[in-house]
């Protein structure tokens, strides 16, 4: 059903590609605080071309947090998040945009474009697509969130921690829940085990996987 690509993206049923948490314009809040980094959306362009061109995927979700800045919407924002969804939009069928707790009025940077579409939730067959912040309607046995920007601290060989990025797959009351990494780098990440949001609560047990797919732990609560 789902398909690892070595990136923060999974592929479900060969065709759709599901990333999360690009927060952009966080580079403006950096800004403010002292710390000069260029806009990195041609970044996220060329990193989704590249898994388009590879695996040929035909839909794209981008489940949440698409915007960073809240409650307010910046210049930064005005001016990439259109660019960003024209650019990417010409390469899938379809690109839908789950609203996450980030992305405010983002119905208005967003106007114009037959294949995109924005919703709270989206369910294809038994999976649903959606932020994590919020509960949902809609029914199914697997919970695709985002929302929580896991990582897993690993010790090198010269005894160094460094965290990196891992997809975590949760178990709680007969549903299987599949939490994505952030895609963006800059948003900061969270230990592995602190589970935020309705959906995530209750969790009973856990696996944790690299961006290709090893599983590295496994874990009961």
């Amino acid at each position: 059903m789902l398909k690892f690509t070595g990136t923060e993206g999974l592929i479900f049923f060969n065709k759709i590609l599901v990333i999360s948490d690009l927060h952009i314009g966080i580079e403006r809040e950096l800004y403010k605080k002292g710390i000069n980094i260029p806009s990195q959306v041609n970044y996220y362009i060329n990193k989704i071309k590249k898994i388009y061109e590879k695996y040929k995927i035909k839909y794209l979700i981008i489940d949440g947090d698409l915007k960073h800045n809240i409650p307010e919407t910046s210049l930064q924002e005005i001016s990439d998040i259109p660019y960003f969804i024209n650019e990417i939009s010409q390469y899938f069928k379809k690109l839908y945009i789950i609203k996450g707790n980030h992305d405010g009025d983002i119905e208005e940077l967003i106007n114009g474009i037959n294949n995109v579409k924005i919703l709270k939730a989206l369910k294809i067959k038994n999976v649903v697509f959606t932020h994590g912040h919020l509960n949902t309607k809609l029914k199914g046995k697997y919970y695709v969130i985002g929302h929580h920007h896991f990582a897993k601290s690993i010790s090198t060989s010269i005894g160094e921690s460094i965290y990196e990025k891992v997809f975590v797959i949760g178990y709680k009351d007969n549903k299987v829940i599949i939490f994505l990494p952030a895609f963006s780098d800059l948003a900061g990440l969270w230990d592995v085990g602190e589970f935020q949001g309705p959906i995530a609560k209750g969790i009973e047990k856990y696996e944790v996987y690299t961006l290709d797919g090893i599983l590295i732990e496994e874990k009961e609560i």
